[in-house]
């Protein structure tokens, strides 16, 4: 058995200065840690790569729900649907 501790630190950093979507900007960071016993049978390299891909997991979905979830609501309560539905007719154009 082996004792593992991981830290791991997501940093992003969002800005825009467009002339239809003003300028913005959003910054922040999440850090998390994990820690966990775990047998050795497989090896270390295995069993850090289990965490890192379990904590990577958590920290997207952290960060989908914190910052990309937030900014959201707040560019919806700030801004009038009249100006939001040109936007996303313009954006669903492009894809």
């Amino acid at each position: 058995m082996a004792h593992y501790c991981l830290t791991s630190t997501v940093i992003l950093s969002l800005t825009t200065n467009g002339d239809t979507s003003g300028t913005f900007n959003l910054s922040g960071s999440i850090r998390r840690q994990m820690k966990a016993d775990l047998s050795v049978e497989d090896g270390h390299l295995c069993n850090m790569g289990k965490m890192i891909e379990e904590l990577e997991g958590k920290l997207r979905n952290q960060l989908d729900q914190v910052y990309f979830g937030k900014t959201k609501e707040m560019v919806c309560t700030l801004r009038p649907s009249s100006e939001l539905l040109p936007m996303a007719l313009a954006e669903a154009r492009k894809s």
